[in-house]
């Protein structure tokens, strides 16, 4: 969604539940008025903080001498640069499924973590093609359909 179709939809939300809340009020259910309040705020800041969240990406570029990554998240933007040779991809398994792994990259002991958002196939398959395109040198080893809704 755009945001201004976002900023449509909380204005509809808004309305409709100030509507209902409003026709109980009327028929002398007051208690329900600040409860419809605090519902649109929560809905509010849920949506506020998800749009923020999803602004964030992770931009990795390899070239013949070095490995760049670019991690924006909430607004701060942060750059790491490897040289390729010795950069590694690191896959650490999660302890159970509800605690998901993590996909590290880095060399002389700075790793920074990466595909946070993934699941843990796509983070396996993602980790497989940057180790593949880190080690050969491929500039478009990870460019496919497949990697990009991964």
């Amino acid at each position: 969604m755009s945001a201004r179709q976002l900023a449509v939809f909380v204005i509809c939300f808004a309305v409709l539940s100030l509507a209902i809340a409003l026709s109980l009020f009327s028929i002398g259910l007051w208690l329900v008025l600040p409860f419809a309040g605090l519902e649109i705020l929560a809905v509010g800041v849920a949506i506020g903080y998800s749009m923020r969240r999803s602004a964030g990406y992770e931009w990795i570029v390899v070239t013949d001498r070095e490995v760049s990554v670019q991690k924006s998240e909430f607004g701060r933007s942060q750059s790491y640069n490897f040289q390729r040779y010795w950069t590694q991809v690191r896959l650490e398994r999660g302890p159970s499924r509800l605690r998901p792994g993590r996909l590290l990259i880095g060399s002389h002991g700075r790793f920074i973590e990466i595909g946070r958002e993934f699941v843990d196939e796509d983070r396996e398959i993602f980790a497989a093609r940057l180790t593949g395109a880190i080690r050969d040198g491929r500039r478009d080893g990870f460019n496919d359909s497949k990697a990009s809704e991964a």
